[in-house]
């Protein structure tokens, strides 16, 4: 395990380098968190599904984005944008410590989501895994939003030290910049270049990324690229309990390394 920042040195990122036990194949893969809560809740399945990766011998990148976890800079002045270029960085980051010549991609929920938009323009990324991808930000966003009021009404208020406009989720700012940005995320607005292979992932059956599924295998020869499966979690892995623990949902990870793995 090799931590280090990378980047540039006015906006520095945080990332640990795993590399493979015993390299069996040239495959590396970037991993992508989601935001939030959702960060928190994740960061344990993420350990696991790293060493299990690891074990076989594939080379894995972690990696916060601007203004999150042990990365530099404001959290205010993140965009998606800018947390596109991370994920960007994060590609290339890897390809250089590893000498590889294309890597894979694996990301959860508004990860997910970024890892697509970074991911499909670029012809050196073979593979992604969405996991539980965000198909639409704006209802995302927007349910996240209810769910922290929510949650609030039954806490004592207290002040967020943030700027006007900024709300929190799980204690992360979201300044109005990056809520409109998340407004404009939509999958269906992506498409895979043709050789990419793509897996997505879910928890359990979700209408809005099936239809996603179809859009992109439809009038063109994807239908082998594009592949979905439902993976039922043991229990809701995206809720913690009152002492702050998250399932860790092992048949998910096993999926997500499989798909990693595929030759």
């Amino acid at each position: 395990m090799n931590p280090f920042f990378f980047g540039s040195s006015d906006r520095p990122l945080y990332g640990v380098h795993h590399q493979g036990a015993v390299p069996v194949a040239d495959i590396g893969v970037v991993l992508c968190y989601p935001l939030g809560s959702e960060y928190l809740r994740a960061h344990r399945a993420f350990r696991q599904l790293t060493n299990l990766l690891v074990r076989t011998g594939i080379h894995v990148l972690r990696f916060d984005y601007l203004g999150t976890g042990d990365s530099g800079g404001d959290p205010n002045d993140a965009t998606i944008e800018q947390w596109t270029e991370d994920v960007n960085s994060a590609i290339t980051e890897l390809k250089d410590s590893t000498g590889l010549q294309r890597v894979s991609l694996a990301g959860l929920r508004l990860g997910a989501t970024l890892a697509a938009r970074a991911a499909f323009p670029r012809s050196d990324v073979d593979r992604i895994v969405l996991w539980d991808p965000v198909a639409d930000g704006g209802s995302w966003f927007d349910r996240l939003i209810r769910d922290e009021r929510n949650q609030r009404e039954d806490e004592a208020e207290t002040p967020l030290p943030f700027p006007a406009g900024t709300v929190g989720i799980g204690g992360f700012p979201v300044t109005p910049a990056l809520s409109e940005g998340i407004h404009t995320l939509s999958l269906g607005t992506m498409a895979p270049g043709e050789e990419m292979e793509v897996d997505l992932i879910v928890s359990k059956e979700d209408p809005a990324v099936e239809r996603l599924v179809e859009d992109w295998r439809a009038g063109n020869d994807r239908a082998g690229r594009v592949r979905y499966r439902c993976i039922p979690s043991e229990g809701d892995w995206a809720k913690g309990d009152r002492f702050g623990s998250a399932l860790i949902p092992q048949s998910i990870i096993q999926g997500v390394i499989e798909c990693l793995r595929r030759n």
